[in-house]
């Protein structure tokens, strides 16, 4: 379906923070399993921030984290069975419906994990889906390494490949995120969206961003675009 809108082509969603209320799929998983000292301990986020470590090298450190709190017994179905427990965000549904029926492309862009990405996009309707996949053995118990599917700080490689599959420029793309990690998807997308749940704005070094605290303001803004 060719999309309604001619500012609009695609909008590409994160997903921790803005279709589900926490924050990061990944100390949802340290939180639900006891391992999230482990983690406070190590402060991967800045080692990898720094070049010390690979993104591939930090989702191995965390699953090792998992798997040490939980005595090396983590089940695929205990995972699928914790991230039931999510909340999407309120509007939600009546957002991604508006934008279904524009005939924009919806792709959700995560450096979270696939189990939860992909049942969040299964009860939207979203077909792209893009996220960081987990692994297992045969009998169904996790192991420590991981598919790196997107980089947090190369989102926009993401955004690229997204833009090739859709033939969609890139100026009529809106990205969805809500911390100083989507910089880098902000910067290449014609119409770049903070996803504010406080007071504090991250610093962000993008000039033509734009702010919405709900999902109501989002939709709003979505309509203003389209029918200006």
């Amino acid at each position: 379906m060719q999309s309604k809108c001619e500012r609009l082509g695609v909008i590409a969603f994160d997903l921790d923070g803005v279709l589900v209320k926490h924050t990061s799929s990944w100390r949802y998983l340290h939180e639900k399993f006891g391992s999230i000292r482990i983690i406070q301990e190590r402060n991967d986020s800045e080692l990898f921030k720094e070049g010390v470590i690979t993104y591939s090298e930090w989702m191995a450190r965390d699953l090792e984290a998992l798997l040490q709190a939980s005595n090396n017994k983590l089940r695929r179905e205990d995972i699928v069975r914790a991230f039931s427990e999510y909340e999407l965000e309120d509007g939600a549904e009546d957002l991604i419906s508006y934008v279904k029926s524009l005939g924009i492309t919806i792709a959700i862009v995560s450096g979270g994990i696939d189990i939860l990405a992909n049942m969040v996009a299964k009860r939207l309707g979203i077909e792209l889906v893009f996220a960081n996949k987990l692994l297992f053995d045969d009998q169904g118990y996790l192991i420590p390494e991981g598919i790196e599917v997107v980089n947090p700080l190369h989102k926009d490689e993401i955004l690229r490949k997204i833009s090739r599959i859709t033939s969609v420029p890139l100026s009529k793309f809106m990205f969805v995120g809500d911390s100083d990690w989507d910089e880098c998807a902000f910067k290449v997308v014609g119409y770049p969206v903070l996803y504010l749940r406080g007071s504090e704005i991250p610093r962000i070094n993008v000039s033509n961003i734009y702010i919405v605290k709900s999902m109501r303001e989002l939709k709003e803004l979505i309509s203003e675009l389209c029918n200006s």
